[in-house]
């Protein structure tokens, strides 16, 4: 079930946050990077983005349990050929496969067009292959690549676009 979240979420979402993190990025960026990550500070900003509103934050529940979450709004960084942007997506490991990140997509591009923005960004490390097999299966084409710095790493991220967020593929 995917729903907006609430504020009282945060601590959810900040768990979830850190734990896919620690999963995903592996291998990717430093192990003790990764072990340094708090689930108090992402609380503090989840809290902060959640009651700011000025992006759109859901979670998705199973038995109960919030496995994933995603946020969107406003294309941050000035890329001008897109309006909006799907600023992170995280499900939990064990949660994967079953999808749910499709449902948090869907409720992202929603917020998106409600918002009058109806084409949408994504950004993803550039070997964070399963994340972006995820994207193009979506219909996500190709925009570009640049350097990000993560901690002490600099490492490249790609972004994936779609012209209409009615053309994703769910």
């Amino acid at each position: 079930m995917v729903r907006p979240a609430e504020r009282e979420d945060s601590a959810a979402i900040a768990r979830v946050h850190v734990a896919s993190w620690r999963t995903a990025y592996r291998g990717l960026l430093p192990d003790d990077f990764l072990a340094s990550l708090s689930e108090e500070h992402y609380t503090d900003r989840w809290t902060r983005v959640i009651g700011e509103g000025s992006s759109r934050v859901f979670v998705v529940e199973e038995d109960g349990e919030i496995v994933g979450f995603a946020s969107c709004g406003r294309e941050r960084a000035g890329e001008g050929s897109f309006a909006g942007e799907l600023y992170a997506i995280y499900v939990l490991d064990s949660a994967q496969r079953h999808g749910q990140g499709r449902e948090l997509v869907r409720a992202a591009a929603g917020a998106l067009k409600e918002m009058k923005l109806t084409d949408m960004i994504v950004w993803v490390l550039r070997d964070n292959a399963p994340a972006r097999r995820f994207y193009e299966r979506l219909g996500g084409i190709y925009v570009r690549a640049q350097p990000i710095t993560i901690g002490s790493s600099t490492l490249e991220e790609v972004s994936y676009g779609w012209r209409d967020v009615d053309l994703i593929r769910y």
